[in-house]
């Protein structure tokens, strides 16, 4: 006995709604994930963002006395105050240079391509 236009129809109309369903829950986990890997980076950087306070306020203390020093140093040995200011500002200068380079190396680490290749694998893969 052959199978009515009608249940065909329908049948077909169950598994559209199916593979919709499906399509949705796929589509809910992707975006649970990348929501979660948002999350997990948010907090990470509020963290990473309060332990650096501490640690700049400390190092910047550290670096001015350190020149500071030098320059008491400098003086003590009759150093000119010229000199010894334009030491001390090349110092500062190399020293943010330096610490630039650092923040756009880091900054270049911090991406979310690894969860996209995980979830939609490139070709080369």
């Amino acid at each position: 006995m052959a199978a009515s236009p009608r249940s065909d129809h329908q049948q077909e109309a169950s598994d559209i709604q199916q593979a919709a369903r499906i399509h949705q829950r796929w589509l809910k986990s992707v975006l649970g994930l990348g929501a979660l890997e948002a999350k997990l980076w948010v907090v990470s950087s509020a963290q990473l963002l309060a332990l650096m306070c501490g640690v700049v306020f400390l190092i910047l203390t550290t670096w001015l006395l350190i020149i500071t020093t030098g320059a008491a140093v400098a003086w003590s040995y009759g150093f000119s105050l010229v000199g010894i200011l334009i030491t001390a500002t090349l110092m500062t200068f190399i020293s943010a240079v330096v610490l630039l380079y650092l923040v756009k190396r880091t900054l270049h680490g911090m991406n979310f391509t690894r969860t996209l290749d995980a979830i939609i694998p490139t070709d080369e893969e």
